[in-house]
């Protein structure tokens, strides 16, 4: 998809005095929004796409990009304030660093230099929506809009606000997830979630059942897309820098760690699962879609029921058995008591970081359902292929020992920490961890980006250049 166009910016106040665009298009020309492309607006002539004059304009003020995980899926553009004096949208402020869903007409205003009209090339709202459904609009203190951001058999997910009659400040966007379902746990299950608390966990704020069993979730709205699409490059997937793979999977160690510690178990870890706050190297990530449409009873009953996609999903999670036996699955005591249920989260790790290394998946063989059974089970991994040539030994190492058919032998969260690939760059990983994720740092700008990797990293990282496979993505 890289090259559509999801949105366009229209200047709409003195443009030709003001601003140009850097690649010498006029801004009174309207600039395009395209699919994981971070447009950055503000003075710095060398790191911004929208140049503007004014003093009082920060360096990189504002950053706007589009996110679509397919062709099938709603196309959704998002702003960013990343000033010393505000963005405004409508006349209303932006809380800095906090990510904004933009709609069809918004206008956009920069103080002291110029405007810009937002268009969208398409939306999918639909006011009949909740007529249909039969959900409600308010929920509490929660608006619901008919602005759909995915659907599928569990349910939609709409885009919802916290209404705060004091607030200056434009209203936030949240994801609610609505779901019709009887079971009672789901809601309990739900509940739980809401106590979770972990930069690198989707946080759930409410939970709410109507009188129809409508369960509402209402969570973050991450914007950055997930790392399926941010890997995506038009019908493949590009592998991204060692450097950049191992600040990832160093994030969804420290949420692996938090959930394992509250005996919580994913269970589906796939690229499609970790969402970007925004899409550019060293975001926070965030682990998502916990299985709550799916099969979350409880803790008890999660741990002895298959579920997960095949290609992500550990061999002792059903692949002893037949595939047809799958719902009539039910492990033994003694596999309960060598934790599988926490190393399987681990595998799916290992299949995700040869991915983002490569480009390539391990077992993926011809993609079918059988293919992918029978290569896991075997578990053989081949790095002597053109796709590992400039990937360190360690980060071979680290993949080949989360990808372990036996999971007594495979790593768990605390051996990743201590394996080399890791350890021998803590230090450095956990600044830009604290700095940049914890402490919610601004973005960084694509030039501070790659002197703070090379700066940051040991040149022997820094190894595997982005190259692109010739792998087809998937349907």
């Amino acid at each position: 998809m890289p090259g559509d166009i999801l949105g366009l910016l229209e200047a709409i106040i003195d443009p030709d005095k003001t601003a140009t665009s850097d690649s010498g298009l006029a801004a009174q020309g309207n600039i395009q929004v395209e699919p994981g492309h971070l447009l950055r607006i503000g003075r710095n002539l060398e790191e911004c796409d929208v140049v503007l004059a004014h003093p009082s304009v920060s360096s990189v003020h504002c950053t706007v990009w589009g996110i679509q995980f397919d062709g099938e899926s709603v196309p959704m553009c998002y702003i960013r304030d990343c000033s010393l004096n505000g963005t405004y949208v409508n006349g209303q402020s932006l809380l800095k660093g906090e990510s904004y869903m933009l709609q069809d007409g918004d206008v956009i205003s920069i103080p002291n230099d110029c405007e810009f009209r937002f268009s969208a090339v398409s939306t999918c709202y639909s006011p009949l929506l909740f007529e249909q459904l039969g959900i409600k609009r308010r929920v509490g203190e929660w608006e619901i809009t008919p602005q759909v951001v995915g659907s599928g058999t569990f349910g939609q997910v709409l885009v919802a606000e916290r209404k705060s009659a004091h607030s200056k400040h434009r209203p936030l966007n949240y994801a609610v997830k609505v779901i019709r379902m009887k079971r009672e746990a789901l809601a309990k299950e739900a509940s739980i979630l809401v106590r979770l608390n972990h930069p690198n966990v989707i946080k759930v704020h409410d939970t709410f059942v109507d009188e129809n069993d409508n369960i509402y979730i209402f969570e973050d709205l991450v914007a950055g897309g997930d790392l399926f699409s941010y890997l995506a490059k038009k019908d493949c997937l590009a592998p991204i820098s060692e450097t950049e793979a191992l600040v990832i999977v160093y994030q969804i160690l420290q949420a692996l760690k938090f959930l394992h510690s509250k005996g919580i178990v994913h269970r589906d870890l796939k690229l499609d699962n970790i969402l970007l706050c925004t899409p550019e190297p060293c975001s926070r990530i965030v682990l998502a879609d916990f299985g709550i449409a799916k099969d979350l009873p409880s803790t008890r009953v999660r741990m002895h029921t298959i579920v997960g996609t095949p290609e992500y999903c550990a061999p002792e999670v059903g692949f002893r058995v037949d595939r047809n036996s799958y719902r009539n699955f039910s492990r033994t005591a003694s596999m309960e008591q060598q934790g599988y249920d926490f190393k399987c989260d681990l595998w799916s790790l290992g299949v995700m970081t040869h991915i983002m290394l490569t480009g390539i998946s391990p077992f993926y063989g011809d993609g079918t359902e059988a293919s992918i059974i029978r290569n896991v089970k075997i578990g053989k991994l081949n790095f002597g292929t053109k796709q590992w040539v400039g990937v360190s030994d360690t980060a071979k190492s680290f993949v080949r020992q989360l990808l372990e058919v036996n999971a007594e032998k495979r790593m768990s969260v605390q051996d990743c920490f201590k394996h080399p690939w890791i350890a021998k760059h803590r230090s450095h990983l956990e600044r830009i961890y604290n700095k940049k994720i914890v402490a919610g740092g601004t973005s960084l700008t694509k030039n501070i980006a790659e002197i703070d990797w090379k700066r940051k990293m040991p040149k022997a990282v820094v190894l595997s250049p982005p190259k692109i496979q010739k792998k087809k993505m998937r349907k």
